[in-house]
């Protein structure tokens, strides 16, 4: 593989996961989705391009970024500053104020924080970079049994990119993995299903105007994508996040149960919300869409708890069940 190769956008690097593929896995995120999901807990794998995450906590006022930023977002108390100037006659002790509808993500505060206040969320690798670094994991994967899961995001968003990985990685002899919401053109499933072991695929829901509700888009292509999958791969485990409002009823989990039975598979992966995520949402300056529900959030145990509940009916549909990862 030559580093001229498809590249492709990363936000994040997990190594060690035991919940993402069979034995210790490293998980490969790839950045941007063309869902919108209200509970996602990673916000800044939603766009498709690379976006400043700004902790204020973490800011000492050094006022460096001010001085090298060329669109004067970010300013002194005063509004002066920014621009490329660093002087002038701004109050030394003023807070800096950051107006994001300025930023345009070119980083160059982001390279000068020495803090760590200011970052840069998403880098382009070239595959055989990806392969490379993900490799660094190979006694972990000898002994486990383990190998590389792509994540995101929606990493078959990026197919040449994944097909790449995919393929690059396979060819050191570990098993390969790749999570997928499936709303994307089969033609980007193509790409990858001979260079992937393993697909966890999402079934959030059987209702289609509610799924559309909740995530942007309906059903349909997801419906048609997983068909399809299951005539053309034989590995193939369904994830289901159980969330609040959504889709956390004994009903409407048992839907996707009888779904994921009727076409064959043989496990499920349950995994309760969290909030965790929401304070990612701040640093991007973007509201936490379930806060606008409008509803108590139960915390991830008492999910966990009413899955316990439902397990051995949902098991009785010759499903495995898995809760948590």
């Amino acid at each position: 593989m030559s580093p001229s190769g498809p590249s492709g956008i990363v936000f994040n690097i997990q190594r060690h996961s035991i919940h993402d593929g069979p034995g210790i896995r490293t998980i490969l995120f790839l950045k941007g989705c063309p869902l919108s999901c209200l509970w996602c807990s990673n916000p800044e794998s939603q766009l498709f391009t690379r976006e400043l995450s700004f902790n204020p906590a973490k800011c000492i006022g050094c006022r460096a970024c001010a001085g090298v930023c060329p669109t004067g977002a970010i300013r002194g108390g005063d509004d002066s500053g920014g621009g490329g100037s660093g002087s002038g006659d701004s109050d030394s002790n003023a807070p800096l104020r950051f107006e994001r509808g300025l930023c345009v993500s070119c980083g160059a505060c982001a390279g000068i924080c020495y803090a760590g206040a200011r970052s840069m969320e998403g880098r382009e690798m070239s595959a055989e970079e990806a392969v490379e670094e993900v490799c660094r994991d190979e006694p972990f994967f000898r002994r486990s049994g383990g190998g590389l899961t792509l994540g995101g995001g929606e990493p078959l968003a990026q197919p040449e990119f994944a097909a790449a990985v995919l393929r690059g990685f396979k060819a050191r002899g570990f098993s390969t993995a790749i999570e997928t919401a499936g709303h994307v053109p089969w033609e980007n499933f193509l790409q990858v299903i001979p260079h992937a072991d393993y697909f966890l695929f999402d079934i959030k829901h059987t209702d289609p105007d509610k799924h559309k509700r909740f995530t942007g888009e309906d059903t349909r292509l997801i419906q048609e994508n997983l068909e399809k999958l299951v005539r053309a791969h034989s590995h193939i485990i369904a994830r289901t996040p159980v969330i609040p409002g959504f889709n956390d009823s004994g009903a409407e989990l048992s839907a996707i149960a009888d779904r994921a039975a009727a076409l064959g598979l043989k496990e499920i992966d349950f995994l309760p919300y969290h909030g965790y995520g929401s304070g990612k949402y701040d640093l991007l300056g973007r509201p936490y869409p379930m806060k606008t529900l409008g509803m108590e959030l139960p915390g991830t145990a008492q999910i966990s708890a009413r899955l316990e509940e439902l397990k051995t009916t949902i098991e009785a549909r010759g499903l495995k069940v898995q809760i948590g990862g």
